[in-house]
Parts: C-alpha cells; sequence; structure tokens
C-alpha cells in the first residue's frame, strides 16, 4: 500500500510540473505571437495611403490603369471562384457592385485562382462575372495569376478585398467585407451651403 501511495504522489507531482509547463510555453507562444504583430510589415494599404502606377488589360481588350480610377473615384474588387469566402460574399458585392455601376465611378473586378485548375479557370471565371452581375461592359473585368501586378499594387493579403478608390489615387475605404465600405457616390439629396 505504502508504494501504491508513493506512486500516486509522483505522478500527482509530475502532473503538476507538466501543467506549469504548459502554461509556461502558453504565455511564451502568446508574447512572441504579439512581437510578430507588431513587427509585421502593412498587408494591404490602408485608408489615405497613394495607389501605385499600375497597368492591366482588361478581359475585353482594353488597358485599366490607375488614371482610370482618377476620372472620378472608383471600386476595385479582388475576387476567386475558389474562394469560400468570396462565395459567402456574393450577395453582398453583387449589391455594392450595382451601386457602384449606377454611380459615375469606374468599376474594376479583378479576378483569380487561389488553386490552379486550368481546366475549370473560365467557366468559375464566367459564372462568378454573371452572379456578380458585372456583364455590363461599363465594368472593367481583369484575369491575373494569384500574386498578379495589380493584387501586387494594392498588396491584397485576403479574398475578397474591396477598395474604393478617390479622384486623387488615394485608398479612400478597404475592406474585406463588401457591405462595411463607406458609401464615396455624391449624394443627390444633400444641397451644398452658399459660401
Amino acid at each position: 500500500m505504502p508504494v501504491v501511495v508513493a506512486a500516486l504522489v509522483v505522478l500527482a507531482v509530475l502532473a503538476l510540473l507538466n501543467l506549469l509547463l504548459t502554461f509556461g510555453v502558453i504565455r511564451k507562444l502568446r508574447e512572441h505571437t504579439q512581437e510578430l504583430a507588431r513587427a509585421r510589415p502593412p498587408v494591404t494599404l490602408p485608408v489615405g495611403a497613394q495607389v501605385p502606377d499600375f497597368t492591366a488589360p482588361t478581359a475585353g481588350g482594353d488597358v485599366v490603369s490607375i488614371a482610370s480610377l482618377r476620372a472620378s473615384g472608383g471600386l476595385v474588387a479582388f475576387l476567386a471562384p475558389d474562394c469560400s469566402g468570396c462565395q459567402e460574399q456574393l450577395p453582398a458585392a453583387r449589391s455594392a457592385l450595382a451601386e457602384a455601376l449606377d454611380s459615375p465611378m469606374a468599376v474594376l473586378v479583378v479576378l483569380t485562382r487561389l488553386r490552379p485548375a486550368p481546366e475549370r479557370e473560365d467557366s468559375e471565371r464566367a459564372e462568378l462575372v454573371t452572379a456578380l452581375g458585372v456583364l455590363d461592359s461599363r465594368a472593367a473585368i481583369v484575369h491575373e495569376p494569384l500574386d498578379g501586378a495589380l493584387q501586387s499594387a494594392f498588396q491584397v493579403a485576403a479574398f475578397p478585398a474591396f477598395y474604393l478608390v478617390d479622384t486623387d489615387g488615394r485608398v479612400a475605404g478597404v475592406s474585406n467585407n463588401a457591405s462595411q465600405l463607406p458609401d464615396l457616390s455624391p449624394r443627390r439629396d444633400v444641397v451644398p451651403a452658399a459660401g
């Protein structure tokens, strides 16, 4: 009997030491994660940042550039047909794109794939364009590979990504949720005050 009690005491002490070690490791991991978060550079263009110059061919054969967005501001949407978040965002993205198409702002939709699948790319892109309601010729659609030129220019870190660009070529709003973008369209019901 004394051997069983001694064995239980030893096991209890070992369990407590294991528990203390586990708490220490967790605390160190949290500290390390916080240090990494502080040291990490921005992963997307923040509001107020100047959008770098870019040019890209559209699916329709035109070329879009930062000048296209500066003319009247614009909405740039980065989407991928094989992105679950993009599929969940379809109603909000469709609504934001429709509102932008009804305004004077430019609309640029950048489509990419997260995982290569050449045999399905064209059909999935066509389905996404139809689901987004951007068949309209007023929307410029760019197809590019993952980490393409536009994604690099806007420093896209996650999909979907939505950017509002003002007429100065600066980011006026950025979100991974289309319904959380600020309204940039000019309000028709507000009359400017006389100076």
